[in-house]
Order: structure tokens, then sequence, then C-alpha cells
């Protein structure tokens, strides 16, 4: 391993909820930046390991937080899948403003990007623009674009669903149509977790670890689906920081960003809104965890990072 890892917590902005967070520090090198993570969907930052490893092998230091209702910030199991009673999406993005602060504390000097995946992807597209002095850097991954008349349909449907069970329900048929057709593409040799990656056995533990293997509940369907909706309205196009490097990276397989079509969108919409600098880049075959694809499509993807990140020294 490249790194000593550091492991802290800190108060939510969601009163009475502690976030915690992870800090990999290069063992051998001064650290010469910064990557902070917004992690995805029932998922939790541990599971990026591999990446940390990469950049701290690099100079790089990698941080990120679980957000609410994820991981270590759950605090137990009834609580993962669960954000907040309110401001769901204010306090996501407050609580990676806090974890960005405590790194700005301790490394001053050295430039800060972020990168979202998935739906952190989305949670790191309003923070940016609700923070833009807090970061020179922004890594889009395996994001997705509008989902026009799909969206009110699954809004309209998970709000019954909170008005007849409450908040806190977890309905396993709202979590089927919300990944409904993703493994549509791929053989179903391959088993339920194809669409995530080519190397499924890389994912195949998601089974067995409390911390990826749970149902949403109804109402954080709700939040993500207000989230996907605000990340792609005109208003966060207009509104998205001009000077703000940007890197939007996806599989041109990955079915949430309906096989590069979204990526592309976003990518589009930025340039068309003025942002200096924006790139894309789509990998060919590869699918929604890029940071669990093929060997050599992983390598790929970390040293594009580290490219990326080496622009913002300059």
């Amino acid at each position: 391993m490249n790194y000593s890892l550091e492991e802290i917590s800190y108060a939510s902005a969601c009163s009475g909820k502690t976030i915690h967070a992870k800090i990999y520090i290069p063992k051998d090198k001064a650290p010469i930046g910064i990557l902070q993570l917004s992690h995805g969907m029932i998922d939790y930052v541990g599971r990026y390991e591999a990446l940390a490893d990469y950049l701290t092998g690099e100079g790089y230091i990698f941080a990120g937080n679980c957000h609410l209702g994820h991981g270590k910030s759950a605090g137990s199991e009834e609580e993962l899948g669960y954000f907040a009673d309110e401001s769901a999406l204010d306090y996501l993005c407050d609580d990676l403003h806090s974890l960005n602060s405590i790194l700005k504390e301790r490394y001053p000097t050295l430039p800060i990007a972020i990168m979202g995946h998935s739906m952190g992807s989305f949670i790191s597209r309003l923070y940016v623009n609700k923070y833009p002095q807090d970061v020179s850097g922004h890594i889009i991954h395996g994001t997705g674009g509008p989902m026009p008349g799909i969206l009110p349909l699954g809004k309209l449907l998970v709000k019954l669903f909170i008005l007849a069970r409450g908040r806190r329900y977890r309905s396993s048929f709202v979590a089927s149509v919300a990944f409904m057709g993703y493994n549509s593409k791929f053989d179903k040799s391959e088993g339920k977790h194809a669409w995530l990656t080519r190397e499924v056995e890389r994912v195949n533990g998601r089974d067995l670890d409390p911390f990826t293997n749970y149902t949403f509940t109804v109402s954080a369907y709700l939040d993500l689906f207000r989230m996907l909706g605000q990340s792609n309205s005109a208003r966060w196009f207009k509104d998205y920081p001009k000077k703000l490097r940007t890197l939007i990276l996806s599989g041109d397989m990955d079915p949430v960003g309906k096989y590069g079509k979204g990526p592309d969108y976003v990518y589009k919409h930025l340039l068309k809104n003025q942002v200096g600098s924006v790139e894309l880049k789509l990998y060919p075959d590869a699918r929604h965890e890029l940071f669990n694809e093929t060997e050599d499509c992983r390598e790929e993807v970390f040293s594009d990072i580290v490219s990326f990140l080496e622009k913002l020294k300059k």
C-alpha cells in the first residue's frame, strides 16, 4: 500500500448526525494535491481503495466522507438508505463542504478537486454550484442526463408510497423500477451486477457487505430523483462555475448514462453555457464503475485522473 489511512468524524449539517470520513495520505512522498470523493448510492468510501492506492503512489491525498445514510455515517442498520427528514440535498452538500474545510485547514497550499460517482456525481454537481470556491477541479464520473417523462413518474410513485407507508418504508418494487433495464444489454450469465463492470467478480462481494446490500427508503429515492432533476436543470447549467476545470468520465456501456448519451448531454450543455475548460472521455465497452473495470481500463482511468489533477497545479 502506498498510503497511511486516517479515519475521522465530524458533525453533520443534519442535527444529531455524525459523518465518518477517511483520508488516505501518501506514505513516502510529500503530498502535491488532493482528490475529494462524493461516493455513489448504496456505496461507501472504502470501496475506492484501489484508486486511493494509485493516487497516493503518485503523491495525491485521497479523502472522502460517507454520505448520510451510508457506511459508518448511517450509525445503525435502520438508518442505512435514509438521508434526512428534510433538506437532505443541502445537508449532503454541506457535509462535503465540512470535509473540504478540514482538508484546507490541514493542507492550505494544496489544490483540491472533487470527484462524484453516480449518485455522488449528482451531489457533487449541486455542491460545486453551492460552494464554487471550494475546489479547483471537478471530475463527474458515471453520471446521467435528464430523464423527461420518467422522472416525474418516479417522483409521483415514491410520493404515493410516502403517503401510504411513511418516509422510511423500503419498497422492493420501487427499487426494481429504479434499476429496470440496467442489465438488459448484458448476458444473463454475468449476473445481476453485470451493469456495474465487465469484471463481475470484483463486485460479487456486494451481496455479503452490509454497506452495499440494503434497500433505499422511499424518501431517499425521492431525494435521489430531486438531485437528478436539479443537476440537469437549465438553472444548474447556467449557474455552473465558468472557470472550474471539469472532466466527465463514463463507460460507453454504462446504463446510468444511457450508454454515453447522458455524459455527452452534460458536456455539450456545459460548453453551451460558456464553461471554459470541460473535457469528456468515454471508455469503449466499459460499464458503470470505472474504478472496478478491467485492469487495462482501470489503469487508463486512474492515469487520466492524475493527468487532470496535474493541470490544477499550473
